[in-house]
């Protein structure tokens, strides 16, 4: 596959998204936020390739990184396109010598393969749906205390989970343990989706966002979300380019939450 091959795949993958929800289906958009919560680092034309290629997909590398980690990918294994970037050195006006920054010139295509197509000694197991945040629930609480907005504990009426006011969220302190890292993701989204600025002024689409932004952050921590996901068919309205500007918004986002707790 080259470039322009891996683009009209990216726009191919993005049009298979806008039918199914034209069709009332969100299985494939499902499928998709969970291939972020494994792959929040890549850039959303990458999770397109992975997602449309190789769907199961739950461990990606190269060539050679899988030689580092001993493992070898089999012989015929077809690898998934994705596009990488070809960065430069760029001199700045007064920089000295040895300094300069980095930009980018293109893309390129490279390939990936999944755990799957390669032998080798066993990795550490991936999080696997448990029910249970552990550890990261503290952790994401730190996220949200660290990042100067207020936590709220309450005792609100049981159909009020919590909710975000500007620099302040409210969470109902009667919830689980996974109700509480649930909603906690989804009104940090609230607050990291610009949703008080003027970008969005649908109440549905603003909350099936922060909705999304929660299912990938706790299946990325082994939750299950499905029961509690919102009816992601809303993100389209009738526009391409409105959902994926939606879905770029729940990749940065979803990828802050998961990069600030992991670290």
């Amino acid at each position: 596959m080259n470039k322009e091959q891996a683009q009209k795949a990216t726009e191919t993958a993005l049009q298979d998204l806008v039918k199914a929800l034209e069709q009332g289906k969100s299985d494939e958009l499902i499928k998709y936020l969970t291939c972020m919560s494994r792959f929040h680092q890549y850039s959303l034309r990458n999770l397109l390739l992975i997602s449309h290629q190789q769907p199961d997909a739950t461990q990606v590398a190269g060539f050679h990184t899988w030689r580092k980690l001993k493992r070898s990918v089999r012989k015929g294994e077809k690898g998934i396109a994705i596009l990488a970037p070809l960065a430069f050195r760029k001199k700045t006006k007064g920089s000295p010598k040895d300094e300069s920054e980095q930009a980018i010139a293109g893309f390129r295509v490279v390939h990936v393969f999944d755990i799957k197509q390669t032998d080798g000694p066993q990795l550490p197991e991936l999080v696997t749906p448990t029910g249970d945040p552990g550890i990261a629930l503290a952790q994401l609480e730190d996220v949200i205390r660290g990042n100067g907005i207020e936590l709220d504990s309450q005792d609100l009426p049981s159909d009020t989970h919590g909710c975000s006011m500007g620099g302040k969220i409210i969470v109902n302190c009667n919830l689980s343990a996974a109700e509480r890292f649930s909603v906690l993701a989804h009104e940090l989204a609230h607050e990291w989706l610009a949703h008080h600025s003027a970008r969005c002024q649908d109440v549905r689409i603003r909350e099936t966002e922060a909705e999304a932004v929660a299912f990938v952050v706790g299946t990325a921590h082994g939750i299950n979300c499905e029961q509690s996901s919102a009816d992601y068919i809303q993100l389209y309205r009738g526009d391409s380019e409105a959902l994926s500007r939606s879905l770029k918004e729940i990749q940065r986002v979803a990828s802050r939450i998961l990069q600030e707790i992991a670290s």
